[in-house]
């Protein structure tokens, strides 16, 4: 499979050599060293892999074999052949070769082309890597991971195979478009991790382990697609499900010789960063999803060491700090930060045994709400006042809450909240003032809606928000017609107590006239009347038949004339 190189470039690779000590003293060799970073003045099409040509790349994958040697020189523009490929420019540059966007003239499409560096295709074992990840992930048929076309080699024998050619951007490069706004897109970012967690679920029932998961591995596209990319440095294990043939399921013809280190320190495994390559199964992936979960919340890797030497210590102490320790700028939610430091455990049997697992528990945080922060309330405390605008509503998760109004100057006891109750909810869709007060009668801890995070989730602003409001309205309509009926039945009551006590008590001070003292009736009535008195003496006021004079200390009832 050749193609027509009608864009050369003279670009370097952004690969840099290194080495590193290995246990033991020896001085081991690093075979390839590759990362992804965006191109200048525009996006990528391809991730993983691959440095933009002519810029290093941070945070690059690194494979440590052992025992010595030189690294090999960057693959020089692939040289032109038949014209079924029409070249369109380079996308990037790594340690194994160059990618390029190239035009299918047969099926009369763009895709990518990964073309292996001429100075590595007569090494067997870098040859050998390099088709095993063209035929690994060929085998991986899932949505969301970047589907291979077509494997084959030119006349010299470089090896060469054909993929999806992904139009969009990295999630690392995404991760840094949100540096200034970082809590605003976690939901949406978690959208992308579930579907991650998607392939590498599938990826596993094949038996594959990715071994280096990151940020810049993965994909986006322009219509909201996600893509695992950069399978090179797979390991193929056992898979208890593979219902293929024989001769289609994933192999491996490199095999890694025990005290290999690949993958890229920043995200990787403690058993992966100490060579353990016996210990290496899907829960070394279980900590690379939470790796980019843990970059998510924090915005940084778990091992951001200064330096790779730095890094790689830190991730083979497998010691990551918690993400409300490093989060700057940003509040990470207690739930999801408690699930990445549990992805990220250093002993792999702590951690979620499975990718579905982990993806589970990410969608149950996200069911059950807890997204939304979280805010402890100690007993006595006044969460809400009656009166006050709207702008939280609460989830009360543990403790109980009292409701209450101020009528008439006498607390009315609503009714007790416990965990799982809401309020707070209804006058944020009407945008009025608070109908009652609620204050904590226990410790309370309870999930905090702000406003804006409710018209972002549940869409305020569009249809869903003017079905919300409707219904709002014709709540708080009927909840007033309530309080209305309730006070004129109390004021009727309360009207009716102090006529009948005045008709057993009273004295005639004139003719259809009956008169008693206010002092003495407010004794006998005011606790039955359960308000206070300024209350009792409006009530009054507005009855027609009775009068009150505070000064005589009296209170009259002119009864209707029996004529």
């Amino acid at each position: 499979m050749r193609y027509d190189a009608r864009v050369a470039s003279g670009s370097r690779s952004g690969r840099r050599d290194a080495q590193s000590t290995a246990r033991g003293g020896k001085k081991p060799r690093v075979v390839a060293r590759v990362g992804s970073t965006d191109r200048a003045g525009g996006r990528p099409s391809v991730a993983g892999g691959t440095s933009v040509a002519g810029r290093p790349s941070k945070g690059a994958r690194t494979a440590v074999l052992p025992g010595g040697g030189a690294a090999a020189a960057p693959s020089p523009v692939p040289r032109a052949g038949d014209d079924r490929l029409s070249d369109r420019g380079e996308i990037a540059r790594g340690g194994q070769g160059v990618v390029r966007k190239v035009f299918d003239k047969r099926l009369e499409r763009y895709v990518a082309l990964k073309v292996m560096d001429a100075n590595l295709a007569g090494d067997p074992d870098a040859r050998g890597r390099f088709l095993d990840e063209a035929r690994i992930t060929g085998q991986l048929d899932h949505p969301n991971i970047v589907p291979i076309y077509d494997l084959g080699g030119d006349t010299p024998g470089r090896p060469e195979f054909m993929m999806k050619l992904v139009e969009g951007e990295t999630l690392g490069a995404r991760l840094k478009k949100l540096k200034s706004r970082p809590d605003v897109d976690l939901a949406r970012l978690l959208e992308i991790f579930l579907k991650v967690c998607d392939a590498v679920a599938f990826a596993h029932s094949r038996g594959v382990i990715h071994r280096d998961l990151k940020p810049s591995n993965i994909m986006i596209g322009e219509f909201g697609q996600v893509y695992v990319m950069d399978w090179g440095c797979a390991v193929v294990g056992p898979a208890p499900r593979e219902r293929a043939p024989a001769e289609a399921r994933p192999r491996r013809t490199i095999v890694d010789p025990p005290g290999t280190v690949i993958g890229t320190f920043a995200y990787m495994a403690p058993e992966q960063a100490l060579g353990k390559t016996a210990e290496i199964d899907q829960r070394t992936d279980v900590f690379g999803l939470g790796a980019v979960l843990y970059q998510l919340l924090t915005g940084i890797p778990p091992n951001p060491g200064p330096s790779d030497t730095d890094a790689q210590e830190q991730a083979r102490a497998g010691l990551p700090r918690p993400p409300n320790e490093v989060a700057l700028g940003r509040t990470p939610p207690l739930g999801l930060s408690q699930i990445a430091m549990r992805a990220l455990a250093r002993d792999p049997a702590d951690r979620y045994p499975t990718a579905t697992a982990l993806r589970d528990e990410i969608e149950r945080f996200l069911h059950r709400g807890a997204f939304f922060t979280s805010r402890p309330f100690p007993a006595g405390t006044l969460i809400v006042r009656e009166g006050e605008l709207a702008d939280e509503a609460y989830v009360i998760t543990s403790g109980r809450c009292e409701a209450f109004r101020e009528e008439r100057g006498r607390r009315i006891s609503l009714r007790t909240l416990g965990p799982g109750d809401v309020f707070g909810e209804a006058v944020m869709f009407a945008r009025e003032p608070r109908n009652a007060s609620i204050v904590a009668v226990d410790d309370v801890s309870a999930i905090v809606m702000t406003r804006e995070v409710l018209e972002r989730e549940l869409g305020i602003d569009s249809w869903m928000g003017t079905f919300m409001r409707a219904l709002t309205a014709r709540y708080r309509d009927l909840e007033a017609r309530h309080t209305l009926t309730r006070r004129v039945t109390d004021n009727a009551r309360i009207a009716t107590a102090i006529t009948s006590h005045i008709s057993r008590a009273g004295s005639w001070v004139r003719p259809g006239v009956l008169a008693t003292s206010w002092s003495r009736l407010w004794a006998a009535l005011g606790e039955e009347c359960a308000i206070d008195e300024d209350a009792a003496l409006s009530i009054v006021e507005r009855t027609t038949s009775l009068m009150v004079d505070r000064d005589a200390d009296q209170i009259t009832l002119e009864l209707l004339s029996m004529a």
